[in-house]
């Protein structure tokens, strides 16, 4: 049974919460972060050899002088902003009971946060059990509570050694997962019901391969990237099957989190040809049909640019999934010279991205192809002043999982990101998401202010969690019963609606609605 006394496979009820990665609020001496950290942008190595006489035509190695080989490791600015440290953070590890406590009074009836590997395994073969006794602790306080706890067994964090291993790059490697999988099941199995295998693992394999924002840091390695997740992918399979063996396995639910992005762009016509194409292959590097198809199949199909792709069958065929995480803020707009846009006069968030709740209804149709049930894992946007933005934010993307509930979509969550200002990855704490104020420069790490643009979150989770939770034990799965034209066509009324409330002209909300489906424009082979 769940926290309250409900079966979340058997009885759906609507959970309202936050998500809170314990590594960003607490840091980790022992993770990949913590040496992504220290380094430097720029990495170089040179070797110089030093000869008398005539040495044209020789190797280096066949010169008779001096060899000097010099490594530069911390040459140019450091890879995470303004040269931050995450130390403790806002210091959640120590500050649990208070943060959770908060979490509740903003009316939240579910808490997600990260089992962190690194924590529990500093070293290989070692279980720090100070951390398996807080993780209980926490538990504790959750249920005390009487939230529902969502865990997530990787949240783009490990431990150092096994980068040192190889990582995500070596297949070997993704026993050392499933075991650590295991190993949290055992620990903890019974104090949730909802687990996750990974957190956006599309996401990790980019920013870590191609991107160079997350550790390891390296750039346009996109055969590597489009290994790591299928590594990745293949290690949510193996640990669903192990938890699902263990005692207690048959009675949670395993599934994964996706972020859910894609691009558009900003015009039409010949003018936008470039972005279009542009546009098209950023979305199938993204890979939400590599995913979706892999879960779907248990096949791995993964383009990688230019011409090539990585395929993979699955020997044991689908893999089991039991419940389908949406991270999703907004989709991206491109302008024509490639870099992020909007329509309309709102401009884009701090994050690159516009205010567009729209997108999260159609991200929602689109995950809903996988049949199982849907929470939104993430949602927000980062404001530096505190605005009335953020309240807009909230309610505009809370109406939308509304009305996706209301059409008959199996949403059953909805947990906002984040609920304490905290180390936004390689952004430091530029991005503030928080619904509660952090700044690491205050001496005290327990002090927190709710923001004013975060007041209008506890009206909704007063009334959501019985309103829609009724709209989904009596629901009739009406969008089941629909033709992919059909939802379609209403993900496109809900984009029209949202663009006349915003002034938009009938031409201009004709022009802006995509002529594809969005999210999957450009995945074809």
């Amino acid at each position: 049974m769940s926290a309250n006394g409900r079966e979340l496979s058997k009885d759906p009820q609507f959970l309202c919460g936050v998500a809170l990665s314990v590594y960003q609020n607490s840091g980790d001496p022992n993770s990949n972060w913590a040496w992504y950290e220290k380094q430097k942008s720029v990495a170089a190595d040179l070797q110089l050899s030093f000869s008398s006489g005539d040495t044209s035509g020789l190797d280096a190695s066949q010169h008779n002088g001096t060899s000097v080989h010099t490594s530069w490791k911390n040459m140019g600015k450091s890879v995470i902003m303004n040269n931050e440290r995450i130390g403790k953070s806002s210091d959640f590890w120590n500050n649990y009971e208070q943060d959770i406590r908060l979490a509740k009074e903003l009316g939240s009836n579910a808490f997600r946060l990260s089992l962190e590997w690194s924590r529990i395994m500093p070293r290989k073969g070692q279980i720090d059990q100070a951390a398996v006794k807080r993780y209980h602790q926490m538990f504790d306080c959750i249920d005390k509570h009487n939230m529902e706890a969502n865990v997530t067994l990787h949240w783009f964090v490990h431990p150092r050694w096994f980068d040192e291993l190889g990582g995500w790059r070596r297949s070997e490697n993704v026993r050392y997962y499933v075991e650590w999988a295991e190993l949290a099941f055992k620990l903890w199995g019974s104090r949730s019901k909802l687990w996750a295998t990974f957190n956006e693992p599309g996401v990790f394999a980019m920013c870590s391969y191609v991107a160079a924002n997350h550790p390891p840091g390296m750039l346009m390695q996109f055969k590597d990237a489009g290994m790591v997740l299928l590594h990745m992918l293949r290690a949510h399979a193996a640990a669903y099957r192990a938890i699902k063996q263990m005692p207690g396995g048959k009675d949670v639910m395993v599934g994964l989190v996706h972020n859910v992005f894609w691009t558009e762009p900003k015009g039409t016509g010949i003018m936008y040809a470039h972005v279009r194409a542009a546009c098209r292959a950023g979305n199938r590097v993204w890979g939400n049909e590599t995913v979706m198809r892999y879960l779907q199949e248990g096949v791995f199909h993964h383009w990688l640019p230019p011409c090539r792709h990585l395929h993979w069958r699955d020997p044991l065929g689908k893999p089991g999934c039991d419940w389908f995480g949406i991270n999703h803020y907004a989709r991206g707009i491109v302008g024509l010279n490639l870099q992020p846009s909007s329509r309309g006069p709102r401009g884009v968030t701090e994050m690159g991205y516009p205010m567009y709740p729209p997108s999260l209804f159609r991200a929602i149709h689109w995950a809903s192809k996988l049949g199982v049930p849907m929470y939104i894992t993430e949602n927000g946007t980062p404001l530096t002043e505190d605005t009335a933005e953020r309240s807009e934010w909230i309610t505009g993307y809370l109406e939308q999982v509304e009305k996706a509930v209301e059409e008959g979509y199996d949403v059953r969550g909805f947990m906002y990101w984040t609920l304490v200002d905290n180390f936004e990855w390689a952004f430091a704490y530029e991005l503030k998401f928080g619904l509660y104020e952090f700044n690491p420069e205050w001496s005290d790490t327990s002090k927190r202010r709710l923001k004013e643009g975060s007041q209008v979150i506890k009206k909704h989770y007063a009334e959501l969690p019985d309103k829609l939770g009724r709209l989904l034990a009596n629901q009739k799965r009406s969008a089941n019963s629909k033709s992919e034209t059909e939802k379609e066509s209403e993900d496109d009324r809900q984009e029209a609606k949202f663009l006349r409330e915003e002034g938009f002209s009938k031409d201009e909300i004709q022009d802006a609605l995509p002529e594809e489906d969005p999210v999957t424009a450009g995945t074809e082979d």
